[in-house]
């Protein structure tokens, strides 16, 4: 299925694939839960990143069963594209997340069981994204294998990586922390489409805004935030994830701004907890950031109300360096180093 939809890329120009896109992307469809414009401290760092891939990925993309369009479909699965280095980190958020289940749940797992999860899973990734079908219920699609022409080779130190991860998980100051409360401090755990709306955002009323912590516990009053990361802890986005995180926990629980902490826990670097960059953001200005985020995409909106864009608003980057590791380079005519 993922072969046949790509091949029909080989039948088409970068004027046609643009032109049938703007035919999908500014089709006038009553928003959905779906479709509707939300806002995520990802999608902001993608628009950041590079228009076209922020177009791709959050318009080229959605309604593809609706679509019936082979282009669309394309696109679809070039979005399921990642990194050997985002498997690894995914791997280890998804153990990290079933260890924190198992000791809330008054079971928790030895250090052997999730680090032998962790390979189990890091190879039952590898070999179904090969094989072109789903692991775990989910695609799992390697840039090595969506671009085999560039000869990318699965690193052989990669699940040594893995190992140092979950080894620096197990042993950070974090995770000793979780452990020294009672199960019943848990109150989240990767919880899917956490988010909470934000009011009065000019031309569109109401937005969404997803933050999804890692895991949010919460004792004597007091909330912690932790957030995993596996590489790049220093990035400048990540202050405002935390602020993000800290505003999400004040709407959810009601709980001040003071009695909020959020902890970056670097498990690339022996595990250790960081301060966000800069600190964490106050409430307010963590709002004045996403206003201004939001308003930036709305200014590339064609129809506001049906959340319809033009790829034309939504150029190319001029950073080659980084349309090596984006997974929309085949759509972009730069996945063989030039384009049309």
């Amino acid at each position: 299925m993922r072969s046949k939809n790509l091949a029909a890329l080989d039948r088409i120009t970068l004027p046609e694939l643009e032109e049938t896109l703007n035919l999908h992307t500014l089709k006038q469809i009553p928003v959905d839960q779906w479709t509707e414009f939300s806002w995520s401290v990802s999608r902001h760092s993608l628009f950041d990143r590079c228009k076209r891939q922020y177009y791709l990925n959050y318009y080229g993309a959605r309604r593809v069963r609706e679509a019936q369009n082979e282009m669309v479909s394309a696109i679809w699965w070039l979005k399921q594209g990642i990194t050997l280095k985002m498997w690894i980190g995914s791997v280890v958020h998804n153990v990290v997340q079933q260890a924190m289940r198992a000791y809330r749940d008054g079971q928790p797992m030895t250090h052997a069981e999730v680090l032998g999860l962790a390979v189990q899973l890091f190879h039952g990734g590898l070999i179904a994204s090969e094989r072109g079908s789903k692991h775990e219920g989910q695609w799992v699609v390697l840039m090595e294998h969506l671009y085999p022409d560039d000869k990318l080779l699965i690193d052989p130190a990669a699940e040594q990586t893995l190992r140092e991860l979950i080894h620096n998980f197990l042993t950070s100051e974090s995770y000793a922390l979780i452990r020294s409360l009672p199960a019943e401090a848990i109150y989240e755990i990767d919880e899917s489409f956490q988010s909470f709306l934000m009011e009065g955002i000019p031309k569109l009323g109401s937005v969404r805004i997803f933050a999804i912590p890692d895991l949010l516990l919460m004792h004597n009053d007091v909330v912690t935030i932790i957030d995993w990361k596996t590489g790049d802890a220093e990035r400048e986005t990540i202050r405002y994830q935390a602020g993000v995180y800290r505003l999400y926990a004040h709407e959810a629980y009601n709980i001040p701004e003071y009695a909020i902490n959020v902890q970056i826990v670097d498990l690339a670097y022996g595990g250790q907890v960081l301060e966000p960059p800069g600190g964490t953001p106050t409430l307010d200005e963590t709002q004045e950031f996403i206003t201004g985020s939001i308003a930036s995409m709305v200014e590339r909106m064609d129809y506001p109300m049906y959340n319809t864009v033009s790829i034309e608003n939504f150029p190319m980057t001029n950073d080659l360096v980084l349309c090596q590791t984006c997974p929309f380079k085949r759509v972009c005519w730069r996945h063989t180093g030039t384009h049309e």
